[in-house]
């Protein structure tokens, strides 16, 4: 996995943790897992086990809202530029000396 990759991941786990963490902590503040009935039925597990998915499902949202963030900030070179070698572009990739990948 190369830096770049590695420090975007970091970008979108690290926040989506902490919000998991805030949004886990404000929801079961007012509801008890165990009074949860989705979809008319109740849940039959214990608590802990309801934490644990809750919280992954919050971070699973975090996660999303994060990285759509990271998707939409990039700047028009990141998403127009050519990723190929020169030698192996074809012709309508852009021909700027910035645009190329050696």
């Amino acid at each position: 996995m190369s830096r770049e990759r590695a420090l975007r991941l970091a970008w979108v786990l690290w926040p989506s943790f902490l919000v998991a963490a805030a949004a886990e902590f404000a929801f079961f503040a007012v509801f008890d897992p165990i009074d949860l009935h989705p979809f008319g039925v109740p849940i039959d597990a214990d608590r802990l086990p309801l934490y644990t998915a809750f919280f992954f499902f919050f971070w699973l949202i975090g996660a999303a809202a994060s990285a759509l963030t990271l998707l939409l900030q990039r700047s028009p070179l990141e998403v127009n530029r050519c990723p190929l070698k020169r030698q192996s572009r074809p012709a309508d990739c852009s021909r700027r000396p910035h645009d190329a990948v050696s």
